[in-house]
């Protein structure tokens, strides 16, 4: 008898302690995924906010227009962003490319690459080159704003939100090994739970059997 419970006693301390450690994996496994959220989350703001701030900028140098001394806290705004947002998409292509997702994250880097370079020749003077060079005055920077820089943000904004849906379809392999963890610290709690019936019914059996029904 006093083997059986040493025996119910062990068996719900070991199946204590199993529980226990999968529970401690399931916390440490969901801090991580929720961190890799937060981060992807961070680094997407980060980039919508350099291309924003790049926007505005060039909208008051190309479109509104204004003197030297209005435009040139707006280039160096320009200047800023574009290495905000190339430092960005560095940081995304770096976190995807070992995922299914790394041609999002490659798009991503060569499109940010093709709009700085068009910011970069407004801020050197080509585009302002281009213009005087043109006899005919079709244009001018409201129209390169429009026929160029325009479209190169709408890409550069769709593939930012491509990399946002991408990097949380990256972490679904990581909530199913979370859920498979899961099961298995409910696993060895269900059999002990399972293996104590069972003792508590032969128990009874042979109480029945061998003490109750011989009286």
């Amino acid at each position: 008898m006093q083997l059986a419970f040493m025996s119910i006693i062990l068996l719900l301390f070991f199946s204590g302690a199993m529980s226990l450690f999968e529970l401690e994996r399931v916390s440490h496994d969901t801090e991580e995924i929720l961190r890799a959220s937060q981060d992807n989350i961070d680094l997407a703001s980060e980039m919508i906010s350099a291309l924003n701030e790049q926007n505005d900028a060039m909208i008051y140098m190309a479109v509104i227009g204004g003197s030297v001394r209005d435009i040139a806290p707006h280039f160096a705004m320009c200047e800023e962003s574009m290495e905000r947002l190339k430092v960005a998409t560095a940081e995304a292509q770096q976190r995807m490319s070992r995922t299914d997702n790394a041609a999002t994250a490659d798009s991503l880097v060569v499109f940010s690459s093709r709009i700085n370079q068009l910011v970069g020749g407004y801020i050197n003077g080509d585009v302002h080159r281009r213009i005087a060079a043109d006899t005919a005055a079709h244009l001018t920077t409201q129209a390169w704003y429009a026929e160029s820089y325009k479209p190169e943000y709408v890409k550069v904004s769709k593939q930012i939100t491509k990399y946002m849906t991408g990097s949380h379809t990256t972490l679904g392999p990581e909530v199913n090994n979370l859920s498979h963890t899961a099961r298995r610290a409910v696993t060895p709690v269900s059999i002990t739970l399972i293996v104590i019936i069972a003792i508590v019914l032969m128990f009874h059996f042979f109480f029945m059997v061998y003490i109750v029904k011989p009286i």
